[in-house]
Protein backbone atom coordinates (compact mmCIF):
# COMPACT_ATOMS: atom_id res chain seq x y z
CA UNK A 1 0.00 0.00 0.00
CA UNK A 2 2.78 2.23 0.40
CA UNK A 3 4.47 1.83 -2.50
CA UNK A 4 0.74 3.18 -4.40
CA UNK A 5 0.67 6.55 -2.21
CA UNK A 6 4.27 6.71 -3.62
CA UNK A 7 3.80 6.02 -7.38
CA UNK A 8 0.54 8.42 -6.63
CA UNK A 9 2.72 10.98 -5.01
CA UNK A 10 4.97 10.80 -7.71
CA UNK A 11 2.47 11.43 -10.49
CA UNK A 12 1.19 14.41 -8.41
CA UNK A 13 4.92 15.85 -8.93
CA UNK A 14 5.56 15.36 -12.61
CA UNK A 15 1.61 16.76 -13.01
CA UNK A 16 2.60 19.76 -10.90
CA UNK A 17 6.46 20.30 -13.06
CA UNK A 18 5.52 19.38 -16.49
CA UNK A 19 3.26 22.22 -17.08
CA UNK A 20 6.56 24.34 -15.19
CA UNK A 21 8.88 22.88 -17.82
CA UNK A 22 6.47 23.26 -20.91
CA UNK A 23 5.63 26.75 -20.32
CA UNK A 24 9.55 27.52 -19.75
CA UNK A 25 10.48 25.92 -23.08
CA UNK A 26 7.48 27.83 -24.71
CA UNK A 27 8.96 30.92 -23.65
CA UNK A 28 12.35 30.17 -24.84
CA UNK A 29 11.08 29.02 -28.16
CA UNK A 30 8.93 32.08 -28.55
CA UNK A 31 11.73 34.68 -27.38
CA UNK A 32 13.87 33.02 -29.76
CA UNK A 33 11.59 33.65 -33.04
CA UNK A 34 10.68 29.86 -33.01
CA UNK A 35 6.72 30.85 -32.67
CA UNK A 36 5.16 27.83 -33.84
CA UNK A 37 6.73 25.39 -31.40
CA UNK A 38 6.09 27.95 -28.46
CA UNK A 39 2.85 27.52 -29.26
CA UNK A 40 2.69 24.00 -29.42
CA UNK A 41 4.80 23.74 -26.42
CA UNK A 42 2.28 26.84 -24.69
CA UNK A 43 -1.14 24.40 -25.47
CA UNK A 44 0.38 21.41 -24.53
CA UNK A 45 1.44 22.95 -21.02
CA UNK A 46 -2.30 24.29 -20.64
CA UNK A 47 -3.60 20.92 -21.24
CA UNK A 48 -1.66 19.28 -18.50
CA UNK A 49 -2.84 22.53 -16.43
CA UNK A 50 -5.61 21.85 -16.60
CA UNK A 51 -5.45 18.51 -15.54
CA UNK A 52 -3.42 18.79 -12.50
CA UNK A 53 -4.90 19.20 -9.33
CA UNK A 54 -6.02 22.33 -7.64
CA UNK A 55 -6.68 23.40 -11.08
CA UNK A 56 -5.19 27.29 -10.52
CA UNK A 57 -2.08 25.55 -9.16
CA UNK A 58 -1.43 24.01 -12.64
CA UNK A 59 -2.04 27.46 -14.51
CA UNK A 60 -0.02 29.40 -11.98
CA UNK A 61 2.93 27.17 -12.52
CA UNK A 62 2.51 27.12 -16.46
CA UNK A 63 2.28 31.03 -16.24
CA UNK A 64 5.72 31.15 -14.13
CA UNK A 65 7.18 29.18 -16.58
CA UNK A 66 6.45 30.72 -19.34
CA UNK A 67 7.91 34.15 -17.36
CA UNK A 68 11.12 32.68 -16.04
CA UNK A 69 11.83 31.39 -19.66
CA UNK A 70 10.42 34.15 -21.81
CA UNK A 71 12.67 36.73 -19.47
CA UNK A 72 15.32 34.26 -19.10
CA UNK A 73 17.29 35.59 -22.28
CA UNK A 74 17.34 39.33 -21.90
Amino acid sequence: MASFSFLLGLLLLVLWALPLLLGFLSGRAYRQGRKRVGLGLLLFGAFLGLLARPRPLGVLLLLLGLGLGYGRLR
